[in-house]
This record gives structure tokens, sequence and C-alpha cells, in this order.
């Protein structure tokens, strides 16, 4: 876990050793090549040979796509071994980021690492609606175990609560992913993409729509593409989330760069 590294080349490691566990091919130069920085340079920074200043800290920090208690604990570091580098005694501008309860609670972590959670979350909205196991196993092909744990789970945030004899969706629940592990998100991710590749080969064509397009266009309007791509989804789930709901659907959306080298800005 990144927030447990004591070093900014402990930082950085953890996130190369990630990122060649998931593709054995990736290498030490392609991830300098990620982060903005020449293969030297991150060469010497995981060797200890160079320090990392805040802003190279926060370069770093956007385009790992860290949450915000990552970036603070980056940060953190860097600004400690900028003080043991001028061996200075210096009142610290940035704290480290809290492993607490509050920051990293393990309920909030499962429930963003594991597709079935807010699956059995969209299933309580749905007609004919039991909160039973094994209905609910059967119904999202799951054990009986991961929904026996993923109904205790959302019972326990609150998320799901009994009211006049039946189980619904709360609606006063605000559920904040700010100390959740960038690893867990992406985690999420890659299961809902794998089941986008496992109904591309097993759904008909009428109960899916898997389409995309390429363009190019400006990095700097990058920001702005991602707040209308929010704003879409948000429209378009609460035009829909209404009339005999019977199935639960999902939707990813990805928009990622395909160039690689050349005109590389930093956004």
């Amino acid at each position: 876990m990144l927030l447990e590294s004591n070093t900014v080349q402990e930082f950085l490691g953890r996130e190369l050793d990630r990122r060649v566990k998931v593709n054995p091919r990736y290498s030490q130069r392609g991830f300098a090549r990620s982060l903005g920085l020449s293969p030297g340079e991150l060469s010497e920074i995981l060797r200890g040979k160079r320090k990392l200043g805040l802003k190279g800290a926060l370069k770093i920090s956007r385009a790992m796509g860290l949450n915000p208690a990552e970036t603070k604990h980056l940060l953190h570091l860097a600004q400690v071994e900028k003080s043991k580098e001028w061996n200075i005694e210096t009142r610290l501008t940035v704290e480290p980021a809290p492993l607490s309860a509050n920051s990293l609670n393990d309920d909030v972590v499962a429930l963003l690492s594991d597709w079935f959670y807010f699956a059995v979350l969209n299933l309580v909205d749905t007609r004919e609606f039991r909160w039973n196991s094994i209905w609910i196993a059967k119904r999202l092909g799951i054990t009986r175990m991961q929904a026996k744990v993923a109904m205790e789970r959302l019972l326990r945030l609150g998320l799901v609560k009994k009211e006049n004899g039946r189980f619904q969706c709360s609606n006063d629940v605000v559920l904040s992913t700010a100390g959740v592990p960038s690893e867990a998100i992406r985690q999420l991710h890659r299961q809902m993409l794998k089941k986008a590749l496992d109904a591309l080969d097993f759904q008909p064509v009428n109960e899916r729509d898997i389409t995309g397009v390429g363009f190019a266009c400006d990095p700097n309007d990058i920001e702005a593409i991602r707040r209308e791509i929010s704003e879409f989804q948000d429209k378009l789930t609460s035009k829909y989330r209404k009339g005999k709901l019977s199935e639960v659907y999902h939707l990813e959306v990805a928009l990622f760069r395909l160039t690689q080298g050349g005109d590389q800005r930093e956004q």
C-alpha cells in the first residue's frame, strides 16, 4: 500500500512493482515516460541519488492519478527528504496522511474493490427483490458467501436499511473515497472491463451496447471532457432509473490516450 511507504523511493518502487505484476513486460523506462521524467531522472530518484521537490512530487501525483491522501503522503515524503538533504530542522508544511479508520476504512476499501457490492445495491431497487443471499447470488452469478458478505457490509455502512419491513437503499449516506487507495478503484474498473469483454462474447447485441470513437484533441481539454462525461452519466442514470426496474446494468466509459511519445505537454 502506497500510504505505508517511508521514502519517495519506496513509494515509487511499490507502484512500479504493481505495474510490472499487472504487465510483466512493463519497464522502468515506460514508468518514467508515464511520469513525465527521463529514464535517468527516475533511476536516480529510485536509487536515492536525486531528491524530489514538492513541485516534482505534485507533477508525479497527477501523472499517477493518486487520490488526495496518497498525494499528501508523497508530498510529505518529498519534503522530509529535502529537509534532510539541506541538513536543517524545518517545520513541515505537509503532514503525513493519517493511517486511521476514517481515511482507510476497511469496509469502504472492500466496497470499492469488488464489483458485486454496488451490483447488490442496485439490485435492491429492482422489482421482486429479495433480501436473501441465495436469491442475490443467483441473480448476480456470485457465490452465496459473496452475497452474504455484501449484504452484511452494505448494512454496516448504512447504504441499505430496513424500513416498514422491507430493505431499501439509504439516500442519506455520503460515501467518501478520499482515503481509499487508488489501487482499489483500479481493481474495480479492471473487473468491470473484464465483464464488458464477457458481455461482448456472451450477451446478445440487443442487451448491450459496446461502441467506441477515436478522435484527436488538445490534452488541455481533457479535464473539460471528464466533466462532460460525468454530467452525461448523472443525466442518463437520473432519466432512466424509474419505471419497471427489473435488471441491473453497468455503464463503463473509457477515455484514454492511444498515442505514445511525441508532444506530451504537462497537464
